[in-house]
């Protein structure tokens, strides 16, 4: 039983690793990808925007992501992907916004950290009626 029992410790923590190893693979390849397209694409960051945010919509496993460019005081749609259609057309104008305070967005800015939501339905800014 005591075998078993040292055998089952060794197999979880081979499997933490195994999945800490594909995970920092995972990045490496991301980081990679993105280092890529910027040595073939200087002086446009387009390409490399779309490489970021694809990289990190997989990574997160998120189903869409959009990254936005701080401009103007406000926030600019640099590039989209996979955006549901009618979000789409919701925020793609090119227009500079200036989110409420509340969105994610500015408490992201505003505090200089990463913000994680997994569902933003579920994030009481989305029910505030703040626009963007």
């Amino acid at each position: 039983m005591e075998n078993f029992a040292a055998q089952a410790v060794i197999a979880i923590e081979n499997a933490r690793l195994l999945n800490e190893l594909r995970e920092s693979l995972e990045q490496q390849t991301a980081t990679s990808d993105v280092l890529r397209v910027i040595s073939s694409s200087p002086g446009d960051l387009e390409p490399v925007f779309h490489a970021m945010l694809e990289n990190a919509t997989r990574i997160c496993e998120a189903k869409f992501g959009a990254l936005w460019l701080r401009e103007e005081g406000g926030f600019r749609i640099a590039v989209t992907h996979d955006l549901p259609p009618q979000y789409r057309k919701e925020i793609q104008t090119g227009a500079v916004i200036q989110p409420g305070a509340t969105l994610p967005i500015a408490r992201a800015t505003s505090t200089r950290q990463p913000i994680h939501i997994p569902d933003l339905r579920e994030d009481a800014s989305f029910f505030a009626g703040e626009p963007v």
